[in-house]
This record gives structure tokens, sequence and C-alpha cells, in this order.
């Protein structure tokens, strides 16, 4: 059926007779009295055809016949005047109307004319609606190949990178950022592109935040943020949310409804690729296992770690690179049997399988050293490892076997991109200088490892009558003697000092007092501390005037003589590491302190399993 007719003319007569010559042929009439209501009926809804008078009071028909022609070039417009001489006149012509009725309007010509406007119109909404469909079809399309590279590409790397782009493309966004869920459940960023900052996208997303909700649903949803129009997409399979996907700087200003159509049907697919990319993954890796081990194979492994370098330069991540060495598995299986040595080995890799991440790889690089890399991970997650890693060890049945008749002297390295190198040989050497400190350290000289804190404590101190240590010289990074009065509160302050320069750095620090007063400079120099700070804080002690602080944890120890008697400090961080225990007696302190990472590691796991302390 056609659209509706617009009728303008001053003169109501005229209105009345062509509505009613119109209406009896079946065509929808709209009859206004001047070109301004014309344009505010057009601006409201359309109309296939106008039939317009030319002289009218205000704006005359040339004049609206110009403006709907600026609205529509391809607007249907019949003239109707009562001069004789204006029909194909260069006027009418110039405004671009061929029709010009005359005044009176006979019945004939008005609906042949009317005919024939219409049947043009229909012609154009024809075409216009075909090549629309045209335009549809080659989209959809285009998202149909899009679809199939994403079901049929077993890459994850390449996949998370053209998610990101062709989400870009057919969303027409300028910026694109996509996170993939990792084995615990959270998304973690892979990919982005465009206008956006690094410094502004999170690393990680809750799926219990406040995206939750919406995820979960599977739908892709416009959010405003900041003036800006923002288009989520989660990827969802089976009820399982593998990613999402943050659209931003639309190039039209905002996100039109077909853009989360399309969105919606890429996440799909993108959901189905991903998870095929896992299941690949996991095949590739089940073949490239060691028999006896089954840790992945060196090849696979430098391979892997050179994919993660590439990632982090291109996105700004970090990651770490372990290696643990069995120092003393030649003895073993030269005294104990090479069913033995097999049997530790595989022990220790059981141990190692049972605390990784899903993300996490483990190689046989020989046949006493392993290498693990732990993506997303900074050094200071990379030190507690390390310390699960040789707890998991000594808890592992098959190597305890083999422990309890020969020690497996098994000593752990980590290294950190970028801190520590930004190259495969750059972080593997800083892992060999830290086993080699690990070996030198007065932890191992002494296997201080088997003693309780308190035994440990008595015989790292000792006295002005006990042997010297045997690495004590001006060379080494452990001393005892006697030392200030003044040097456990110095420390203190230097240390709120460092942690309040960084507040960002992770780490462990136990201040150790007979009271936990208020007083205590590091209570003081971390008053205006925030409590989100990143190191974790505890002062132990008897209570005394602290009751509460925003950035420690009072960790009260009534009735301990020992506590009584002693002060400490233990600092494990990111960028240092630091013991100092001292006893105060008649005379002066007498003390003992360290920069020796593995003492001060083996004082804060001991100090932890002593008072049943929560491990970072």
């Amino acid at each position: 059926m056609a659209g509706p007719i617009l009728v303008v003319d001053d003169d109501p007569f005229f209105r009345q007779l062509a509505s009613d010559m119109l209406s009896r042929r079946g065509y929808r009439v709209v009859t206004v009295e001047s070109a301004a209501q014309a344009l505010d009926e057009v601006g409201r809804a359309s109309y296939d055809l106008v039939i317009t008078d030319v002289v009218m009071p205000g704006m005359d028909g040339l004049t609206l016949t110009e403006k709907l022609r600026e609205r529509d070039p391809a607007q249907e417009i019949i003239l109707v005047s009562a001069r004789p001489d204006m029909k194909g006149s260069a006027m009418a012509l110039k405004v671009g109307v061929a029709v010009v009725l005359t005044k009176p309007v006979d019945e004939t010509d008005l609906l042949l004319a009317t005919e024939r406007a219409l049947e043009r119109a229909q012609l154009r909404h024809e075409r216009a609606k075909l090549q629309n469909e045209n335009l549809e079809f080659a989209r959809y399309q285009h998202l149909h190949q899009r679809c199939l590279e994403f079901l049929s590409q077993p890459d994850l790397e390449w996949l998370q990178e053209r998610v990101a782009a062709e989400l870009a493309s057919v969303c027409d966004a300028q910026s694109a950022a996509l996170w993939i869920s990792d084995d615990r459940g959270q998304l973690v960023l892979r990919a982005y592109r465009g206008l956006l900052d690094r410094h502004f996208l999170v690393d990680r997303i809750s799926t219990e935040g406040p995206l939750g909700p919406y995820m979960r649903e599977g739908h892709p949803w416009v959010a405003h943020e900041q003036r800006s129009s923002i288009l989520y997409v989660p990827f969802v399979n089976n009820g399982e949310l593998l990613g999402l996907a943050q659209l931003s700087d639309p190039l039209a200003g905002e996100f039109r409804p077909e853009h989360l159509h399309y969105a919606k049907i890429l996440g799909d697919s993108a959901a189905v690729g991903v998870k095929n990319g896992r299941k690949m993954l996991a095949l590739q890796r089940l073949g490239l296992r060691d028999r006896d081990t089954a840790a992945y194979n060196l090849s696979y492994f430098t391979d892997y770690a050179s994919k993660e370098i590439y990632k982090a330069r291109r996105y700004g991540r970090m990651f770490s690179l372990l290696t643990f060495s069995v120092d003393n598995l030649p003895l073993v299986r030269m005294r104990l049997g090479a069913t033995e040595a097999k049997l530790a080995v595989r022990g220790i890799i059981k141990a190692l399988s049972r605390i990784v991440r899903d993300s996490d790889v483990i190689a046989k690089a020989s046949d006493q050293e392993f290498y693990l890399l732990l993506p997303e991970t900074d050094f200071f997650g990379a030190m507690m490892f390390v310390r699960r890693a040789l707890a998991a060890v000594r808890e592992e049945p098959e190597a305890q076997e083999v422990e309890a008749r020969l020690p497996l002297g098994l000593v752990g390295g980590a290294s950190t991109f970028p801190k520590d190198g930004e190259d495969f040989d750059e972080l593997m050497y800083r892992c060999r200088r830290r086993m080699d400190e690990r070996r030198a350290s007065l932890q191992r000289k002494l296997m201080l490892d088997t003693l309780p804190f308190w035994d440990e404590v008595d015989l790292l101190l000792g006295n002005a009558s006990s042997p010297r240590l045997p690495v004590e010289d001006n060379a080494e990074p452990s001393r005892r003697g006697k030392v200030s009065d003044a040097l456990f509160d110095e420390l203190q302050v230097e240390i709120a000092r460092e942690l309040m320069r960084d507040p960002a750095s992770r780490g462990l620090l136990y201040v150790g007092s007979p009271e936990i007063r208020s007083e205590l400079p590091i209570v003081q120099g971390l008053e205006s501390a925030s409590p989100d700070m990143a190191s974790r804080i505890y002062l132990l002690g008897r209570r005394m005037d602290l009751e509460s602080h925003r950035a420690l944890t009072p960790v009260f120890l009534e009735g301990d003589d020992r506590m009584s008697r002693h002060e400490f400090i233990l600092w494990l961080s990111e960028n240092a590491a630091y013991a100092l225990i001292q006893r105060r007696g008649l005379g002066a302190t007498w003390g003992f302190h360290s920069s020796d990472t593995a003492v001060v590691d083996g004082l804060i796991t001991r100090l932890q399993a002593e008072y049943d302390l929560q491990p970072y």
C-alpha cells in the first residue's frame, strides 16, 4: 500500500478538494495550510508524495521544495499553481520539479500524476530495500567467515588478537580490550588495541564483581561511563563464562542495536573457539610430556617461554621463570640406585604439579634440573612459590622415602620479567645466580630448615663464647655480635619510609617486641598509610595500648617468655630481604642480622609455623 500524501495549500477549498479526490482512490491524505506546518509534519513522519501550492503566505512552494529536497533529494513533489506558465518553467526545473498542475486542477490529471509519482517512490523503496538486504547479506557472510575462522583456529594467541580486532571492526569501535578466563575463574587481560591507555585497564576482572550478573546472562550490553559509551561482550558457552570484550570510542558516538546483534554472533563463536583452543593446547601438551615425570620437554618450554616474552613486551605484563635443581641426585643414583633416583624425581614433579595453576608450565631440562614458567606472577609471588614448592616436596611420600636415607639437596631460584631481564638467557642467568646464593646460604650450611623458630633464633644468636658463624666475614650477608641499642628503632623508621614510598610493592614484615605499643616507630611511621597497602605487616608481642591500626595487624602473644626477652624484624619483599634478631641483657645488646634471602625466608616460615600465622 502506498504511503501517505501531504497536501500543502493556504486555500481550504483546494485542500478539501484534493483530499476528497485522492481519498476516493484509497490514498491516505494529510493536509496543512502553510509551508512551516509542512516542514514540521515531514519532520515527524515520512511522506511518499508532497503536493504543494506555489503561492502561499510566508514561505512559498518553491522554497518549501528546496528545503524538502535538502532533507531527501529523492522526495516526490507535485507543484500546483494558478499560473499556466509555471509548467515546465525555469523556476520549477531549478528546484527539480517536472510535474506542475494548473488550477483548477482536473481530477484525472491529479490522479495520473499522483499514481506515477507513487510508482517512482515505490521503485526507490524496493531498490533501497534490496540494497539493504544485499548489504546485510554481505555483512552476515563476513560474520560467518569470521566465525568459521574462530572455530577452526587452534592457536589461542592468534584467536585472542583476532577476536579483539574483528569485534572492533563490526561494531565500528576505535578501541577494544579482551579478558579471557583463567583456571581460577578470573578474567585476565589478554589483548587490547586502539586508543586505550594500558595503565587504565585492569589486569583481572572478578566474576563476582558488579559486572558478574551481566556477564553470566551472556548478552552484550552498553554502559555509559564518564560521557562515553562502552559495549561489553561476554563469551559464554553452555553456561561457562570464557571471556569478556570491552569496546569503546564508537565512530558514530553511540553503539546501535545492530552492533549488539553482531557482537553477540561473534562473541558466541569466540567462546567456542576459546574452548576448542584450550582443548587443543591440552592435547598438544599431553604429547610433549616426559614419559617418566609427565613434565614438558625442553623444546616445548622454550617455545612457550618465547611466546610469553612476546606477550609480556606487547602488553606490558610480567611473568616469572623458576629453576629447581636436585643437587644430590647423582649421589642418590650412585648409593641408592637408579630406581630410587627416578622415584625421587617423580615425587618432586608430582609435588610441583600439585601446587601449580593450569596456566603454569613445568619442564624437565635434565635428569636433575626442572624449569617452571608462571604467567602473571611478580617476583614476590615467585619467591612465595619457591617456598611452597620446597614445602610440598618435603610432604610428598615418594620424595620423603628417599630423603629419609639421603638428602636430595633441592634448591630453587627465581627471576621475573622485566625486573631481572627481557630475554630468556638473562632470566635464566638470574635464576642460576639465586640458586648459587641459596647453596652458599647460611640456611643450608647450618641445615636450619629442620629447626623450630626459637631453636633457630638461639642458634643464630649464640653468645660471646659461641663458635663463629661459618660464613662470618666482612663480605658475607650474615653477622652476629653486639649491636647498637638504637638499631631496632632505626630500622623500623627506615622500613616505614620505604613502605610509604612504594605502597604497591608486595612483601611481608614481622616486628616482634615484648610489648605492642603505639609509640613503636613502625606504628607511628605508618599512621597515614593506606589500608590497601600491598605489603602485609604484623606486630607480635604482649598487648599494651594498641588495639588496631589501618595498615598493621597486631598479634597478641600473652605469657610467652621468649617474646619478652627478644626483639626482631623480619622483612621480605620484592626488593629487600633483611632479618634482625636481638636479645637485650644487662650489658650491651647481642644480636644477629642478615640480608641472606634464604635465611630471612626460613625465619619467616618457621615463625608462621610457630604461631600458626597465615602464609602470604
